[in-house]
């Protein structure tokens, strides 16, 4: 089978990466190393002797390996953010083979692997395999952990030992069930109050910030005009859209690991609501939402 792959281009990842050991004054070497690119000699990041550097071209280059190898077809896109310091590139893997649909909703999901890099310690080196909704690109995520293949930049680090063959294998297993756990979340039904409950709930526990949870409720009262999606049932599946879409439109460009976490703990807790009448009442328990810009007076 031929591999294609339709890739955009950013060239700002697209370079190499060497680590240096600043000097004093004096001459005499300090503990520290700069990351520096070659191409441009700005310095991206700071580390110690310990740190690996690990190379944009060589960790995608691992990703299209694996995937070569099984005659898989993906689109690639790449970003980097504050002048290659970070890396994010995104492949959607093509073929309905690499297809799941949701029950309950008939909603389509894709397999869609994120690899990350950065040369400033502000990200490890994963590999993250998920679902995408075909109908607005948001990202799902999936419960399974084996799915994530992460690890700090040391000197020791493996890429093939990092995404084995046996890893991608069991991922994209694991990802030809997950519509399932999506279809338990658009079986268990909410109203608005409820909803706008849940996201007090979650902004209490601290899985989301103040700004989301009004960004996300904005979507959610408003979801039959907002929410990218041919079903505006009120339920935790188009709750947890909401919030990925919130995520997609606004977070994830610039801070994806955060996304990423966010949205993995979102589904944690909705997951265990679907599955326990205790679980959701304490999900949808009404709370008292401070308003900070009201001012109450005796």
């Amino acid at each position: 089978m031929p591999i294609t792959a339709k890739q955009t281009k950013n060239s700002n990842w697209d370079f190499n990466v060497a680590s240096e050991q600043l000097l004093r004054q004096d001459g005499s070497k300090t503990p520290i190393f700069a990351n520096v690119r070659t191409d441009t000699n700005e310095i991206l990041g700071t580390s110690t002797e310990r740190y690996g550097v690990v190379q944009n071209e060589d960790l995608l280059g691992r990703a299209e390996s694996a995937f070569n190898s099984r005659g898989i077809n993906y689109e690639r896109n790449v970003y980097a953010t504050d002048n290659g310091a970070k890396m994010r590139a995104v492949y959607d893997l093509t073929g309905d083979q690499f297809q799941t649909k949701v029950p309950q909703v008939g909603d389509i999901m894709g397999y869609r692997l994120t690899v990350q890099n950065s040369f400033d310690r502000t990200l490890r080196v994963s590999f993250a395999l998920g679902l995408m909704r075909l109908v607005c690109t948001n990202g799902m995520q999936t419960m399974q952990k084996d799915v994530d293949m992460v690890s700090k930049h040391s000197q020791k680090l493996d890429l093939d030992s990092l995404i084995t063959d046996a890893a991608l294998d069991k991922a994209l297993g694991f990802l030809s069930k997950s519509g399932d756990v999506f279809g338990q979340l658009a079986s268990t039904p909410l109203d608005d109050e409820l909803g706008l409950n849940v996201l007090a709930n979650l902004t209490k526990k601290k899985v989301m910030s103040e700004k989301v949870r009004e960004r996300v409720a904005g979507i959610w009262s408003n979801r039959s005009d907002l929410l990218r999606s041919d079903n505006h049932d009120a339920n935790l599946y188009n709750l947890y859209n909401a919030v990925t879409q919130h995520l997609t439109d606004e977070v994830e460009e610039t801070r994806f690991e955060y996304a990423n976490r966010m949205s993995n703990q979102v589904l944690k807790a909705f997951e265990r609501s679907a599955g326990s009448q205790a679980q959701f009442a304490k999900l949808t328990k009404a709370i008292p939402v401070v308003d900070s810009e009201v001012v109450v007076t005796e």
